[in-house]
């Protein structure tokens, strides 16, 4: 089936009330243009893709921002397609994290949130939940940004 094909199936499913917004997954700039160019009631909320500081391809939050569109990333702390955390940029948050008394983890969420992304993390630690958005209190400098950036 086609982009739009499928498209006009889940805003009939929103306009039934099975759901109240919707939203995508790994969509590129043209899929993307492709659904925003239907007539519908909707477009979509979110394009959930693959971003951390490990991984940020090209100007992903950029495009989705010009359309309207909020990026949140998936595997923010790296996975198989998120981008593996190697020791170096592990070590790199953690340093810029320690000045501010926030681990690796808190510093690469940081990151996403100042590029103007969003994220999602599971765990089924809730101390790892607690962390994760125990990042609001500090801000990271242009230069951290750009280091952490330069690190993919």
């Amino acid at each position: 089936a086609s982009i739009q094909g499928q498209w006009a199936s889940f805003e009939e499913m929103r306009q039934a009330g099975l759901t109240k917004t919707l939203s995508v997954s790994n969509f590129s700039p043209s899929q993307m243009d492709c659904v925003l160019s239907m007539d519908t009631a909707s477009k979509p909320l979110v394009n959930q893709l693959p971003y951390s500081v490990a991984y940020h391809p090209g100007k992903s939050v950029a495009d989705n921002t010009k359309r309207g569109v909020l990026v949140q990333a998936w595997a923010p702390l790296g996975g198989s397609l998120g981008g593996r955390f190697s020791s170096s940029m592990k070590g790199k948050c953690a340093e810029i994290g320690k000045q501010y008394g926030k681990s690796y983890a808190q510093v690469a969420l940081r990151w996403i949130v100042q590029t103007g992304a969003s994220f999602t993390t599971q765990s089924k630690n809730k101390d790892h939940f607690t962390e994760d958005l125990n990042i609001f209190d500090f801000q990271l400098t242009d230069a951290e940004m750009a280091e952490l950036s330069a690190l993919a």
